[in-house]
């Protein structure tokens, strides 16, 4: 609310004073992704219009598609387009040419957002896209078990960023170029990261090693919390664990005041990332839940 209110004063006072620099303001405040192409295919300080049209076109996929698993306000659905509200949030547009091998600047769409709660606002999803990829990135160039790294960070994301980020390693790898990344934002600051030709091709290799399986369960538990903002609800199951299942933010409240703290059946869609070295990850999403007839004791 206290930067709410100063951005509000700020607009005020230019209003009053005739300025009209608050949009170039606000075109300051846009986060920026600086990325330098290098190797065999950027000779001359030049880049094929194919490859870095490719390039591009990878990276919004990757983002889009990587804010979309990282989104907490609604359920993930792994068919079907990325909700809009998410792609106006994610999309980057191409700003100035700078000096380098081959480097431009990107700039975070200039849409308005506010968080529904501190931290969960669609104007993060683009600087958690972006941070998630740059782990990844990373983790590619880690020293050892650098392809089981890349998956234990992507595994979480279900089999559409998986895809995407696929594709944007084989750009790099496909082609022999190197990318190096800076990112600048209010919620980050600055952060730096490099994904070579051979760091891209681990990572392209663990990626498309991935096992995407999804299937229906049944699942008996005690309904112990859940989050109507987030929409999720916490299910604990015989031993004492506890997993989350994603669901309709109308559906929430409903379920946790007929349901809280007693025994229930759950259906739910289940989403299992799974590595070559056996690791694997799980999504739930809620199909229908019900009183158990037949609770253990």
């Amino acid at each position: 609310m206290a930067e709410f209110h100063e951005r509000q004063l700020r607009k005020l006072g230019c209003a009053l004073s005739g300025e009209a620099g608050s949009e170039s303001t606000e075109q300051g405040r846009r986060p920026i992704l600086r990325f330098s192409l290098d190797g065999e295919a950027v000779p001359g300080h030049k880049v094929e219009a194919g490859l870095l049209g490719s390039w591009l076109q990878a990276l919004q996929g990757a983002v889009n598609s990587v804010a979309y698993a990282r989104d907490e306000m609604s359920p993930r659905r792994e068919t079907g387009p990325i909700p809009k509200r998410i792609q106006g949030v994610t999309r980057l547009f191409s700003g100035p040419v700078f000096a380098s091998s081959y480097g431009m600047v990107l700039e975070g769409s200039a849409v308005p957002a506010q968080a529904e709660l501190p931290g969960t606002g669609s104007d993060l999803l683009l600087d958690r896209a972006i941070n998630r990829i740059l782990d990844i990135a990373d983790q590619a160039g880690a020293s050892s078990e650098a392809e089981e790294a890349v998956l234990d960070t992507a595994l979480p994301l279900g089999r559409r960023a998986i895809s995407h980020l696929s594709e944007l390693s084989d750009v790099l790898a496909s082609s022999g170029t190197s990318v190096s990344i800076t990112w600048e934002s209010k919620v980050t600051g600055r952060r730096f990261s490099r994904l070579t030709k051979t760091n891209a091709e681990h990572c392209r290799t663990a990626l498309r090693a991935a096992q995407i399986e999804d299937h229906r369960e049944e699942i008996r538990g005690k309904l112990v919390g859940g989050s109507r903002l987030r929409r999720f609800i916490e299910l604990e199951i015989p031993g004492g664990h506890v997993i989350v299942i994603r669901t309709e933010k109308s559906d929430v409240t409903q379920l946790l005041a007929e349901y809280a703290q007693n025994r229930v059946i759950v259906h739910v869609h289940v989403l299992t990332a799974r590595s070559p070295g056996g690791r694997e990850h799980h999504s739930y999403l809620l199909l229908d839940l019900g009183g158990d007839p037949f609770p253990e004791e």
